[in-house]
């Protein structure tokens, strides 16, 4: 006769079940989660409160680096003598880092290019790679201004063209210049096809870009187009009205054009060396002397909002080249803003002081100067607290740290030389 089972056994039995189907479900769910990430694994949050990230410069060749709180270096590995890593990045919550750089071939090819690696600075793991091809990657921009979703996706530009690129699923896609066929055409350029007038009003403008950056959520983008004769800022407003997207404003033109974003209310901030004005159309009146065209400075810091863009006004202007502004870092509160100051010389700046001014319209008439040297690529901390920047002393290029307040000036690279140092956006 069978034994009966009993009640003891029988709940064991049971318990075993429900476990082994609970193990079942989940590695079925996640069997199927793995297959959305489309291969992407490198999903662990690191902690990396403190962290500098840099690019050290080789003797042949440059190398993404990264220095803890307390001044020790992490390489990061895979690098191979005579390889750029270059335009690095913080991934707005801290957890990776993403550089440029020629290190891995073309798959099928012996030809290097340009692609955008990921890389985790707290583990020995190799850089991963991101974007694949032979056409050059270059600036990867996230999102400055506060807001959900910023780490989904970058701006970086490729071909002369930028692209939004996503690094979960390795996907690009173009977006300036524009390729939706819903354009809004101007009086001078009806019955022309909408595409090709979009075409036409960036060639108008420039040959290619150079960087580019979200702004007010995403609704636009601020970009700097190279021409034959300089630099110029542009602002793309990117959503559709009843005739179409707007055609680009240009902002500003010169020699050189660097860009900032205010996290707090999105609006830009630019420095350019020898003023241009971007075309004829732009030129007043009173800048006008018979075939004469005067400007009305020659360097200067300016802000303007994108939903006013006509609007824009000098928070510090110059008509010397003794005096040039370069570089500009915006606080992580929106009240201040960091640049280079110095020389205008052989078509650059030659930069001798670093100055911290209100941002605003006219801010630059009660600037500080926080550092005196050559000063290149200023970077604040999360807190607003204090700055990061490279200087060059006893011949290198040194990377130091100082308070907002100019006090507390410490090196925190000893030997070699870097650019482009950055705060993991975890400080505290």
């Amino acid at each position: 006769m069978a034994k009966s089972i009993t009640p003891k056994i029988a709940r064991k039995l049971v318990t075993r079940s429900i476990i082994l189907m609970i193990t079942l479900a989940v590695l079925f769910y996640g069997y199927h989660w793995a297959q959305q990430q489309k291969g992407d694994f490198d999903f662990a949050p690191a902690n990396t409160d403190g962290m500098v990230a840099a690019i050290r410069l080789e003797d042949e060749g440059s190398r993404a680096v990264a220095f803890s709180a307390d001044g020790k270096l992490t390489e990061n590995p895979g690098y191979e003598p005579g390889t750029t890593d270059r335009d690095l990045v913080w991934q707005p919550d801290g957890n990776r880092v993403f550089f440029v750089s020629d290190r891995a071939k073309v798959a099928g090819s012996a030809v290097k290019a340009f692609n955008i690696f990921r890389w985790n600075p707290t583990t020995g793991d190799m850089p991963s790679q991101r974007t694949e091809g032979t056409r050059g990657r270059s600036n990867p921009s996230f999102s400055d201004e506060e807001a959900d979703g910023n780490n989904a996706s970058a701006l970086i530009v490729s071909g002369g063209f930028v692209l939004e690129f996503t690094p979960k699923d390795k996907t690009t896609r173009q977006v300036l210049p524009p390729v939706s066929n819903e354009v809004a055409a101007g009086k001078e350029e009806e019955g022309d096809g909408s595409v090709s007038q979009f075409s036409q009003a960036y060639e108008n403008l420039g040959t290619s870009f150079r960087i580019a950056k979200w702004v007010k959520g995403k609704h636009y983008i601020a970009a700097v187009m190279r021409s034959d004769t300089g630099e110029v800022l542009v602002i793309q407003d990117l959503e559709p009205g009843e005739k179409g997207l707007k055609p680009p404003q240009p902002i500003v033109a010169g020699e050189r054009v660097e860009l900032a974003i205010s996290p707090k209310d999105g609006k830009v901030v630019y420095s350019v060396l020898n003023f241009r004005w971007p075309n004829e159309k732009m030129i007043p009146k009173e800048f006008r002397q018979g075939n004469k065209v005067t400007v009305p400075f020659r360097h200067s810091i300016g802000i303007f909002d994108p939903e006013k863009p006509d609007e824009s006004a000098p928070v510090a202007i110059s008509g010397s080249d003794k005096v040039a502004f370069g570089q500009p870092s915006i606080s992580p509160d929106s009240s201040v803003i960091a640049v280079t100051v110095g020389n205008y010389a052989d078509t650059a700046l030659q930069p001798q002081q670093l100055a911290v001014m209100p941002l605003r319209a006219g801010g630059g008439s009660s600037p500080a100067i926080l550092v005196q040297g050559e000063v290149y690529e200023p970077s604040w901390h999360p807190s607003g607290k204090s700055l990061v920047y490279v200087k060059r002393a006893n011949g290198k290029r040194t990377i130091f740290t100082i308070g907002n307040d100019g006090s507390n000036e410490k090196a925190l690279s000893t030997e070699g030389d870097f650019s482009a140092p950055r705060f993991s956006p975890q400080s505290k």
